[in-house]
């Protein structure tokens, strides 16, 4: 299989350090063992019980991820500006919003949960998926990134 999207790949013991070698300005996604967190980069403070994140820009993205808080991070990155805009296909996709409830950035999913993210007024997520041929030369989607959260109307 193809990976040639992937960047740099490899494992962290220090998360923070990781991201900062390869990204200095974005916005960061974090799945805890019981919570998730989306807002812009800055230090993760508890790595203790963080399983996954995401930190982005519209460039590139690094993804550190764990199957359980006792294994050790690995990570890889995705740099689109070493890519081909053949290589990907971008779909954006509406963000579950109750308009009446949410307020700012603190936004209400329509069955009554609620988020924050680090953007107001926002309506979409844009999402990047990568393509890949396996052995016998057939298309297929192998890996998918966040680029950037869009605002109502933006395109």
């Amino acid at each position: 299989m193809n990976k040639d999207y992937i960047s740099s790949s490899g494992s962290s013991e220090n998360v923070n350090e990781t991201i900062s070698r390869f990204i200095t300005n974005g916005t960061m996604i974090l799945m805890y063992t019981d919570k998730f967190i989306c807002c812009e980069l800055g230090e993760i403070t508890d790595t203790a019980h963080l399983l996954e994140a995401r930190v982005f820009n519209e460039d590139k993205e690094i993804k550190l991820m764990r199957p359980t808080i006792a294994d050790e991070f690995c990570y890889r990155v995705i740099d689109d500006t070493i890519l081909s805009k053949e290589d990907y296909m971008e779909e954006d996709h509406y963000l579950d919003i109750d308009s009446e409830q949410s307020e700012g950035n603190t936004y209400f999913t329509t069955g009554g949960g609620s988020y924050t993210l680090p953007v107001t007024d926002a309506e979409k997520i844009r999402i990047r998926n990568y393509r890949s041929l396996d052995k016998e030369c057939i298309a297929q989607i192998t890996d998918f990134r966040v680029v950037r959260f869009l605002k109502k109307g933006e395109k």
